[in-house]
């Protein structure tokens, strides 16, 4: 493609023209999915991620601001969100090792682990009750690993407002799974007794 179709092109995106979402599609979704797969990606985690990358150009199309090229600009967002899935998973797999460290589950019985998979479920429910975006901030800041800072740029909003979500959610939990928590220390000590 020559440079003055790549800027026609974006031209048409910027206006929200339908035809041109589907024509950069059917243009780039093929090579970006195998650029994607050079950063260890499966094809198919490399095939959801590109949709992903053009589910977030469609939606926000009207907003759209080329500082490049239409080529350029989708490789570079491929580039981060491989990034961002790559550091996700290395934090997720941390959590997991360090968690599997801290229990040892050969030693664990079965009420132990109910009390374990009960304890995740209502964890997972209590962020769910989370608002939207602060249920955004918590797991990006939570499970993908990401400071403050770079959520605040990524969401264009200020690092005091990621800080204060952070809170509100933590807040949340500790309401949420104290009475929980409480409710489970009293069944162990009757078990115990």
């Amino acid at each position: 493609m020559s440079n003055q179709q790549d800027v026609a092109l974006q031209q048409r995106l910027s206006r929200g023209d339908e035809t041109a979402f589907q024509e950069t599609f059917e243009l780039y979704f093929k090579v970006l999915v195998l650029f994607a797969t050079k950063f260890s990606l499966d094809k198919e985690a490399a095939e959801d991620l590109v949709q992903d990358v053009f589910v977030k150009l469609y939606e926000q199309r009207d907003r759209l601001q080329f500082h490049s090229s239409l080529k350029a600009f989708l490789y570079q967002s491929v580039r981060n969100r491989c990034i961002d899935l790559i550091r996700s998973t290395k934090t997720r797999e941390k959590h997991h090792v360090e968690i599997k460290a801290d229990t040892d589950v050969e030693g664990l019985n079965s009420e132990e682990l109910m009390l374990q998979s009960e304890l995740e479920e209502k964890i997972y429910q209590s962020i769910k009750q989370l608002p939207e975006q602060c249920q955004l901030i918590f797991k990006m800041n939570r499970f993908e690993g990401k400071k403050n800072q770079e959520i605040a740029n990524e969401l264009n909003i200020s690092k005091r407002t990621v800080e204060t979500q952070i809170s509100k959610a933590l807040k949340r939990l500790r309401e949420d799974i104290y009475p929980y928590l409480k409710a489970v220390l009293l069944a162990v000590s009757f078990w115990i007794s």
